[in-house]
C-alpha cells in the first residue's frame, strides 16, 4: 500500500496538516476533474499515512487503523463573483478580520507569522463595495512544476483558507475545515505572475458555514475555484488554536 508522510512545513493547526493541503494529497490520486475530500481527524505531521484505494474511484488516507480523510469524483456548480484588480485586492488584505487574533498563525496557507517564501500565506480581507473578500497571489517558485505551473497540490491546498475566511464569523470562535470540493484546472496558475484570490460567503447553519474562492490571472480568467465547509470548534484548544 502506497504511503506519504506530510512535513512539518504544510502545518495548518500546530501539530496538524493544514486542511486544503492534506485533501489535496487525496485529490492527486483521483483520477477526475473535480473532486471531494473530507477531513475525519486532524491530517497528522511527520509520519507514514496509508493510501487506499476504493470503489468507485474514491481514496481515503489513514493512520494505521483511524480514517483521516476520503475523497471521491465530484462535481461544483458556484456563480463566482467578477475578478478584483490586483492593487485593490493587495490593499484590501490590510483588512483581514483575523489580525491579531489568527488561531493558527504559522499555517501554511494562511498564517500571519510565516514567510511567503516558505508558505502560501494568503491573507484576504473585505474589498471596499463588493461582498468579497481578497488578496493578491505571486506563487513562489517552490510550489511549481519543471513547466511553472502551481501544481494541483498546492492549488487544492491555496483554495483552503480563503473560504475560511469569508465562511468564518471572526467573533463565534474557532473553525475547521470538514470538507473541500475543488475544480482545479480551469487555466493555469503560474508560479511568479500576478493572481488574485477571492472568496465569499455561501450560507452558515449553527456550527457549520460554506465558504466560495477562486483564483483569477492577470486577465481576469478563472483559473480555479473551491468550496469549503467549515465547522465551529466547541473546544478550540483540541487543535492548539490560539484563543
Amino acid at each position: 500500500m502506497e504511503q506519504v508522510v506530510i512535513a512539518r512545513r504544510f502545518n495548518g493547526p500546530p501539530d496538524s496538516a493544514q486542511g486544503g493541503y492534506a485533501c489535496g494529497v487525496v485529490a492527486d490520486r483521483i483520477d477526475a476533474p473535480v473532486a471531494t475530500v473530507s477531513l475525519r481527524r486532524p491530517p497528522p505531521l511527520e509520519r507514514p499515512l496509508a493510501v487506499r484505494r476504493n470503489a468507485n474511484e474514491a481514496v481515503s488516507l489513514l493512520d494505521g487503523e483511524e480514517l483521516v480523510a476520503e475523497g471521491a469524483p465530484s462535481t461544483l456548480e458556484l456563480d463566482v463573483p467578477p475578478p478584483v484588480v490586483f492593487e485593490e485586492a493587495r490593499a484590501a488584505s490590510a483588512a483581514n478580520p483575523w489580525t491579531g487574533r489568527h488561531p493558527f498563525p504559522t499555517c501554511f496557507g494562511c498564517g500571519p507569522d510565516r514567510n511567503p517564501d516558505d508558505a502560501i500565506r494568503l491573507i484576504l480581507g473585505a474589498v471596499d463595495g463588493r461582498d468579497v473578500m481578497a488578496d493578491a497571489w505571486m506563487p513562489h517558485p517552490s510550489l511549481g512544476d519543471k513547466d511553472g505551473r502551481v501544481t494541483k497540490l498546492f492549488v487544492w491546498s491555496a483554495l483552503d483558507c480563503p473560504t475560511g475566511s469569508a465562511a468564518i464569523d471572526p467573533t463565534s470562535g474557532t473553525a475547521v475545515l470538514g470538507s473541500l470540493t475543488v475544480d482545479p484546472d480551469r487555466a493555469p496558475v503560474l508560479v511568479g505572475e500576478p493572481h488574485v484570490v477571492i472568496a465569499w460567503l455561501i450560507g452558515r447553519d449553527g456550527r457549520k458555514s460554506r465558504g466560495g474562492a477562486a483564483i483569477y490571472n492577470e486577465e481576469g480568467r478563472v483559473c480555479a475555484v473551491s468550496e469549503g465547509l467549515w465547522i465551529r470548534l466547541r473546544d478550540p484548544s483540541v487543535v492548539g488554536a490560539r484563543v
